[in-house]
């Protein structure tokens, strides 16, 4: 997967870029993404906020327009697609639609829902986030690279939360595979993307807590 490449709707509507100001809504149920996404957009200028599924997404867009949203697509609750699809429709529009998945194959879908960009995970080291956000927020233009990463903290709340969710059933039981096959693809886990793809929980399991054990203790 070419993580650094961009997609782009041909209908994209024309955006300012803000010198300071400006909000980032970011939907996404994963605090490593999210701790990815706040690094990467701290020189912004602008504000991020942060719903981590549809409900509470909903809850933000009752409030304000976004000037920008992202938008991750597999959520604890439903599908992104259906709040992309919502924010395209509503006017005022949020100016510019981000779909995010580590699913290639999604694209179209995000696409075809509404979205103006498409960007997969893993973000690699920025870049392609960058470009896409530099027409609303002036600060990300030109940004190099952070050569941070998200905290350890954050990757220890995804493992503990992932193994929490293979204790459920049905929906969430669903949920949970989803979930962790976004883990791995973020931290270039492939043993655990391989687990995940040949559904073997027990496998799944032994990983995620020999990914915790070789945490650093705080």
């Amino acid at each position: 997967m070419n993580t650094e490449s961009t997609a782009l709707s041909p209908t994209l509507p024309p955006v300012q870029p803000y010198q300071r100001g400006g909000t980032l809504l970011l939907v996404e149920d994963s605090r490593l993404t999210a701790d990815t996404v706040r690094l990467l957009f701290r020189n912004a200028g602008g504000r991020l906020r942060r719903a981590d599924c549809l409900r509470s997404a909903r809850r933000h867009m009752a409030l304000y327009t976004p000037d920008a949203a992202i938008v991750d697509l597999g959520l604890p609750d439903g599908s992104g697609l259906d709040l992309i699809d919502e924010m395209a429709r509503r006017r005022p529009r949020t100016g510019l639609i981000v779909a995010t998945s580590g699913d290639p194959e999604m694209e179209d879908d995000a696409f075809l829902a509404g979205a103006d960009r498409f960007l997969p995970k893993p973000f690699g080291n920025g870049a392609a986030f960058c470009q896409m956000l530099a027409p609303v927020f002036f600060g990300l233009r030109d940004t190099a690279s952070t050569g941070t990463g998200p905290t350890q903290a954050a990757l220890r709340d995804d493992l503990y939360l992932a193994l929490d969710l293979l204790n459920g059933t049905g929906a969430r039981s669903a949920y949970a595979g989803q979930f962790i096959a976004q883990l791995a693809c973020m931290t270039g886990d492939f043993a655990l993307e391989r687990a995940v793809q040949a559904d073997d929980r027990a496998q799944i399991v032994a990983l995620l807590r020999d990914r915790l054990r070789a945490l650093p203790l705080i």
